[in-house]
């Protein structure tokens, strides 16, 4: 079965192209019977379906229209978006290839200049040389598609703290929370510390949750390493300016 996107061959049970992650099988609204893109009537049920290209944003969840399905050569598939920051929208997507859930972020480019790209690739780096810790989240991959830097890592279904202070009544989590909260934010940055590595801009925003309610430090954006002879210049500031 040939993609109708890229004419690239695919197994014929596909549903979406493994090179480019165009959809290949489309479903009937009728019967829900899956017939290929083109098709002009359902094999099963006989019922008249509207013409749609494969790739259209029509076929594509309304969270990620403006972004395309697949990255990585179709190894990372996106599903639905989970958050927008001032840097980057996160998205829910599947690895393909180890069979997980992850987040995917797609980092804005708009008036980001190599400045930013460094600090994408410092942040990675930073996450990277930490490794697996159970307070700290997790990098797997970071990659750029047509000039679309992306970041993955481990999925944080509890969301950040800021958030969790959001929802929580009157705006305020529980003593025991925060102090649990709080511990684990500790030990992740002991951690970080004794690597060599200084977070910068430690904020509820930068501080996730998993889904069983551990908290883990992400966004190392900021991070330097504490060998560096000066971390800041004098009187300068750096972090979130309403934090520092």
């Amino acid at each position: 079965m040939n993609c109708p996107s890229c004419e690239a061959e695919n197994p014929e049970d596909s549903s979406f192209c493994e090179a480019c992650g165009a959809r290949i099988q489309l479903a009937c609204p009728a019967c829900g019977a899956e017939y290929r893109s083109g098709a002009r009537f359902c094999r099963a049920c006989g019922a008249a379906l509207a013409l749609q290209d494969a790739a259209s944003p029509a076929e594509v969840a309304p969270a990620v229209a403006a972004v395309p399905i697949s990255f990585a050569g179709g190894r990372y598939r996106v599903n639905k978006l989970l958050g927008e920051g001032g840097k980057k929208k996160v998205y829910l997507a599947h690895d393909t290839l180890l069979d997980r859930e992850v987040a995917f972020a797609l980092i804005k480019t708009e008036g980001l200049d190599e400045a930013g790209r460094s600090r994408i690739q410092r942040e990675a780096q930073a996450m990277g040389r930490l490794g697996s810790h159970p307070h700290i989240v997790t990098v797997f991959d970071l990659g750029q598609e047509l000039d679309q830097p992306y970041m993955v890592t481990e999925l944080m279904g509890g969301g950040d703290v800021e958030g969790l202070i959001e929802k929580a009544e009157d705006h305020r989590i529980s003593l025991e929370q925060a102090l649990e909260v709080a511990q684990e934010t500790c030990r992740g940055l002991e951690f970080a510390h004794g690597r060599g590595i200084v977070h910068r801009d430690l904020k509820p925003g930068n501080v996730w949750i998993t889904e069983d309610g551990t908290a883990k430090i992400g966004d190392f954006g900021l991070a330097v390493s504490l060998d560096r002879s000066r971390l800041t210049a004098e009187g300068m500031m750096v972090g979130t300016d309403t934090l520092t």
